[in-house]
C-alpha cells in the first residue's frame, strides 16, 4: 500500500488543548511523531516513518516547526513532511546554532542569504539539497506570516525565491497554457453558438468558454445547477477540485444568458438518459450503457472534430489546435483586461497564491503594466495607501490642462517607467530592479508606501476587515492579548485604507 495522502486534522485553535491533539501514535508535544498508521508503504525503512524534533534544542524554534509540520500534514503526504523535517530542515538548524538564533522570529533577511552562502561555500551542498533547506525555510516564513506563528515579518522579494537562489526556476513559457487569439475565439464560439449540431459539444464549449471552469468540472454538472441569488443575478452550482483544503466543494459561478440556455438545451436534451440511468448528470452519452462523457475523449475528439468541421484556423491557415485548458486562460486573461480584481479571480478559482493565479495570466509585461497603469495612474482611478494622497497630487499636475489623447499619452510614458506587480489587493510600485525592498517592518501590504488599491478592491478589503474585527473580539473575548495584538498591527492600517475607499465611493475625492 502507498503512503497515504494529507490527513484529515483537527483545527487548532488559540485555547486549544495541545496535549489532546493526537498526529498517529503521538501526542503533538512528543519530539517524536509516530507516523507508521500513514506510512504504510514496505519499501520505506522504519526510521523514515517518524518526524523526530529532538535536534532543535530551542523551544521555541521547535514550537514553530511542529506548528509547520502539523499544518503540511493536513496538505499533502506525511513523507513529504518528513523529508522536509528530518532532511531539509537540519541544516538551517544547525547554521541557526552555529551564529546564535533561537528562534525562527530572530531570523533576518541577511540571516536568510547567508545561510545559502554558507550551504554553498562552506557545506558545499549539490543544489538539490541547498534549494530543498532553503524551499522549507520559505515556506514556513511565508506560510507563518499569514497564520501569525512567531517567524520574521521581512518580505521575500521575486529575486531572493529558493527557486532563484538555486536557479532551480522553471521556464514558464515552455509549459505554459495560452490563451486563444481573440479573431479564433471569436469563430469558436460564433460556430459553437450557431452552428454547431452536437448538443454536447456545444454546451460544452459555451460553458467553458464563459466561466473559464476546467472541463472536468464542466462536465461534473448536475442537473437543477442553476440557480438565482436573491437580487436576480444567476448562477451555476459546481464542484471544485482544488480547494485550500485539498477537499472538493460545491461552488457559486455567475452565468451569463448564453450558459444559462446552453444548460437548458443540454438539460432538456439529455433528460431521457437521466431516467434511464438515474444519474443526475447533464453530460450524458450512451455506448454500452449510459455514462458520463469521458474528459479525455473531449479533447481527443469533440474538440478536434469541432475545429475540423467549421474548418477554424490561425493565422498561418492551420487547423487551430485547441485544447480545453486554454479556455481557461483566455477567461482569466479578459478578467485582467476588464480590470477584475486579481483577489476576485483567487476566489472565483479557488487559488491558494497569487503565484497559482499568476499562471494564468499569461499576459506579457507589457499587457500587465498597460491593465495596472491605467487602474492606478487614470484621472477617473480611486485609490488608497500610503502614497495615495502624493501619487494624486502629481497626477492632477500633469494631467492639468491636457486632452483625452494626451492624458493617455502621458500615462503611458509614466508606465514606462513605473512597476506594477500585482497583490491580492491591489499593486505593489517598488522596482525590484533597484535592488532589495528595505523596508524593515517587512510587507504584509498595508503598511507599505510601496502598496497601493484602488476603489475595486473595496469589497474584498471590507470583508477582510469585518472579519479581522469579529476574529479581534473573539480573542479579546477570551483573554487572549498576545494573539490580538497580532492582529491589531494589521487592523490598524487596513481600517484607514478601507475608511478611504469608502469616501471615495461616497463621491468625495479624499484618498490616503
Amino acid at each position: 500500500m502507498a503512503t497515504n495522502l494529507a490527513l484529515q486534522l483537527q483545527v487548532i485553535e488559540p485555547d486549544t488543548d495541545l496535549n489532546s491533539i493526537m498526529i498517529g501514535n503521538s501526542n503533538y508535544n512528543d519530539d517524536v511523531w509516530d507516523l507508521r498508521p500513514f506510512i504504510t508503504a514496505k519499501s520505506k525503512k522504519e526510521s523514515q516513518k517518524y518526524i523526530r524534533f529532538e535536534y532543535i534544542a530551542d523551544a521555541d524554534m521547535k514550537e514553530t516547526v511542529k506548528q509547520y509540520a502539523y499544518y503540511k500534514l493536513g496538505k499533502t503526504k506525511p513523507q513529504t513532511v518528513q523529508n522536509y523535517i528530518n532532511s531539509s530542515l537540519p541544516m538551517f538548524i544547525e547554521y541557526c546554532s552555529l551564529n546564535g538564533i533561537h528562534s525562527f522570529a530572530d531570523v533576518t533577511l541577511e540571516d536568510y542569504l547567508n545561510l545559502n552562502l554558507w550551504m554553498k561555500n562552506d557545506k558545499k551542498v549539490a543544489q538539490q539539497t541547498g534549494y530543498m533547506s532553503c524551499h522549507v525555510v520559505e515556506e514556513i516564513i511565508r506560510i507563518g506570516q499569514i497564520k501569525g506563528w512567531n517567524v520574521p515579518a521581512f518580505h521575500l522579494p521575486k529575486a531572493e525565491t529558493a527557486n532563484q537562489l538555486w536557479n532551480r526556476k522553471k521556464s514558464m513559457k515552455t509549459n505554459k497554457t495560452k490563451p486563444i487569439p481573440e479573431d479564433v475565439f471569436d469563430k469558436i464560439l460564433y460556430h459553437a453558438v450557431h452552428d454547431e449540431k452536437n448538443v454536447l459539444t456545444k454546451s460544452g464549449i459555451i460553458i467553458q468558454s464563459q466561466t473559464g471552469l476546467r472541463i472536468s468540472e464542466v462536465l461534473s454538472i448536475q442537473e437543477g445547477c442553476v440557480k438565482r441569488t436573491s437580487d436576480g443575478y444567476d448562477y451555476m452550482e459546481v464542484t471544485l477540485g482544488k480547494t485550500e483544503k485539498g477537499e472538493p466543494i460545491i461552488h457559486k459561478v455567475f452565468i451569463n444568458e448564453l450558459v444559462k440556455n446552453a444548460i437548458k438545451e443540454l438539460t432538456d436534451f439529455t433528460e431521457p438518459l437521466r431516467k434511464e440511468s438515474g444519474l443526475k448528470e447533464l453530460f450524458l452519452v450512451k455506448n454500452h450503457g449510459v455514462r458520463v462523457l469521458n474528459v479525455q475523449k473531449w479533447n481527443e475528439k469533440r474538440l478536434t472534430h469541432f475545429i475540423e468541421r467549421w474548418g477554424i484556423r490561425d493565422n498561418k491557415g492551420e487547423l487551430y489546435p485547441l485544447t480545453s485548458h486554454q479556455f481557461r486562460a483566455t477567461f482569466v486573461r479578459e478578467l485582467i483586461k476588464r480590470k477584475v480584481p486579481i483577489a476576485m479571480i483567487m476566489k472565483q478559482y479557488s487559488h491558494v497564491s497569487i503565484e497559482m493565479t499568476a499562471h494564468y495570466l499569461t499576459l506579457q509585461e507589457e499587457e500587465v503594466k498597460e491593465i495596472y497603469s491605467d487602474m492606478i495612474l487614470s484621472p477617473k482611478s480611486k485609490i488608497a495607501g500610503l502614497r495615495a494622497k502624493e501619487i494624486k497630487g502629481k497626477l492632477d499636475d500633469l494631467f492639468h490642462g491636457k486632452t483625452e489623447d494626451e492624458i493617455d499619452d502621458v500615462i503611458t510614458d509614466l508606465a514606462k517607467t513605473m512597476s506594477f506587480n500585482p497583490l491580492p489587493t491591489g499593486v505593489c510600485l517598488y522596482d525590484f530592479r533597484r535592488g532589495n525592498c528595505t523596508d524593515g517592518d517587512g510587507c504584509f501590504f498595508y503598511n507599505c508606501p510601496n502598496y497601493i488599491t484602488e476603489v475595486q478592491f473595496y469589497p474584498i478589503l471590507k470583508d477582510e476587515l469585518d472579519l479581522l474585527e469579529k476574529e479581534m473580539a473573539r480573542l479579546k473575548e477570551l483573554g487572549h492579548e498576545r494573539e490580538w495584538q497580532k492582529q491589531y498591527i494589521k487592523y490598524k492600517y487596513l481600517k484607514p485604507l478601507v475608511e478611504s475607499l469608502e469616501v471615495q465611493l461616497n463621491g468625495k475625492e479624499s484618498v490616503g
